[in-house]
């Protein structure tokens, strides 16, 4: 399949150090077993991580949904593969829920 089909022929993950550190930890194959779902594993993120870090996943998750604001879903969900992440979001909706955690306050 070409990576046009795919929707990653400008995505460079490379540009997203701080997804590909902390996502794959988080959202790996086991997630849903370890937190149930893909909000409890932010959830889980934002509270392990120390403010530099959470600043830099918000920043680079904002990126990345910029960046695929206008694109189809499996182009998002083809982008996390690529970030080495085992979550496949199903809807906008999953989506907002997990923006609604990184654009929450640091306490």
């Amino acid at each position: 399949m070409s990576r046009e089909a795919h929707g990653a022929e400008h995505f460079d993950p490379a540009r997203y150090p701080a997804l590909m550190e902390f996502l794959p930890a988080y959202l790996n194959e086991d997630f849903g077993e370890e937190y149930g779902t893909a909000v409890a594993a932010f959830s889980a993120l934002v509270a392990d991580a120390t403010g530099e870090q959470i600043r830099n996943v918000k920043k680079e998750w904002a990126a990345l949904r910029r960046a695929f604001s206008e694109r189809p879903l499996r182009d998002l969900q083809h982008a996390l593969v690529l970030l080495g992440v085992a979550w496949h979001p199903q809807s906008e909706q999953e989506l907002a829920a997990v923006d609604e955690i990184l654009s929450r306050p640091e306490t």
